[in-house]
C-alpha cells in the first residue's frame, strides 16, 4: 500500500495544476463539468473515484430530499446527490478552502444546478478560525508536514442550520468526509441528529477515536452497527466510507 501511495503522488507531481472545467469522461456523472485540476482530482475527471459510494446514493438518496455532504472539495459527490435529488431537493455542500469553493461554485454554474448550495464554511463543535494542512485543495488535518497551511472558518451546524435551512429544516441524508476532523463535525450536529435522524454516512481516516464516535453516535440515537460503503471491507477502517442509522 505504501509502495501504490509513493507511485500515486510521484505520478501526480508532473500532472498539469491548472484548475479548469472538464467533462468528466466515465461513470455516472459521464458529460457532467467539474471545475478542477488534473492534479488534483484526477479521479473526478476520469470518472472512476467514489463508485461504491455513488451506486449507495443511487439506492438511498430519494427526489425531493434534503442531503448535506460535509467535507465537499471539488463537489463530486454534491454533483452526484444533486441530480438524484432533482430540482425539488436540496444538496448544502460545506466546504471551507476558499479557492476550492470558487471552484465548486464555477461546477454548480456550469451544470446549472440549482438545487446545490455551496456553503464556504468547514463545520465542527463551535465557531473559530483554525490553521489546517492543505492537500489538493482540501483542509486535511491528518498530515503532519504539510508545506501549506491556510485558516478556515469552522461552526457548528446545530448553530448555523436555522439561518441557512430556508425555513425547511428537515435532513434526509448526511455525507461526511472530513480529513480527521469527523468527531467535532458530528458533536455539532448533535441536535439535529437527535431530532431529524437522518441517514449517515462518515469516512474514517488515521488518528481518529472511532470509539469516541461510535459513544457519540449512540448518544445521538444511532445503532453502533454499520455496514461499509464498499463490498468486502474491514471494520471502521482508514479512508473508507461506514453508513449508520438510527435505532427505532
Amino acid at each position: 500500500m505504501a509502495l501504490r501511495t509513493a507511485i500515486r503522488e510521484t505520478i501526480r507531481a508532473f500532472l498539469p495544476v491548472e484548475r479548469k472545467p472538464h467533462r468528466i469522461r466515465k461513470g455516472p456523472l459521464r458529460g457532467q463539468v467539474i471545475f478542477t485540476s488534473w492534479h488534483d482530482y484526477p479521479g473526478a475527471i476520469r470518472g472512476d473515484t467514489e463508485a461504491p459510494l455513488l451506486e449507495w446514493f443511487a439506492r438511498n438518496v430519494l427526489p425531493d430530499e434534503t442531503w448535506l455532504d460535509i467535507g465537499a472539495h471539488y463537489g463530486y459527490t454534491a454533483m452526484a446527490l444533486s441530480r438524484l435529488v432533482g430540482p425539488g431537493g436540496r444538496v448544502f455542500a460545506f466546504e471551507p478552502v476558499a479557492e476550492t469553493v470558487e471552484c465548486m461554485a464555477r461546477t454548480r454554474e456550469l451544470n446549472k444546478l440549482s438545487q446545490l448550495w455551496v456553503v464556504p464554511l468547514g463545520l465542527g463543535a463551535g465557531e473559530h478560525s483554525p490553521s489546517v494542512p492543505l492537500y489538493r485543495g482540501m483542509a486535511d488535518q491528518t498530515i503532519n508536514d504539510a508545506d501549506v497551511m491556510e485558516t478556515i472558518p469552522v461552526a457548528a451546524f446545530d448553530a448555523i442550520w436555522g439561518s441557512l435551512c430556508g425555513g425547511k429544516p428537515d435532513v434526509h441524508g448526511v455525507k461526511i468526509d472530513v480529513q480527521g476532523m469527523e468527531r467535532e463535525v458530528i458533536e455539532g450536529m448533535a441536535c439535529m441528529l437527535r431530532t431529524m435522524r437522518p441517514l449517515l454516512v462518515v469516512e474514517f481516516h488515521r488518528g481518529v477515536d472511532r470509539a469516541a464516535i461510535l459513544a457519540l453516535l449512540a448518544c445521538c440515537g444511532y445503532s453502533r452497527s454499520r455496514q461499509p460503503v464498499e463490498p468486502n471491507c474491514g471494520d471502521l477502517m482508514d479512508n473508507k466510507s461506514y453508513i449508520f442509522t438510527a435505532t427505532a
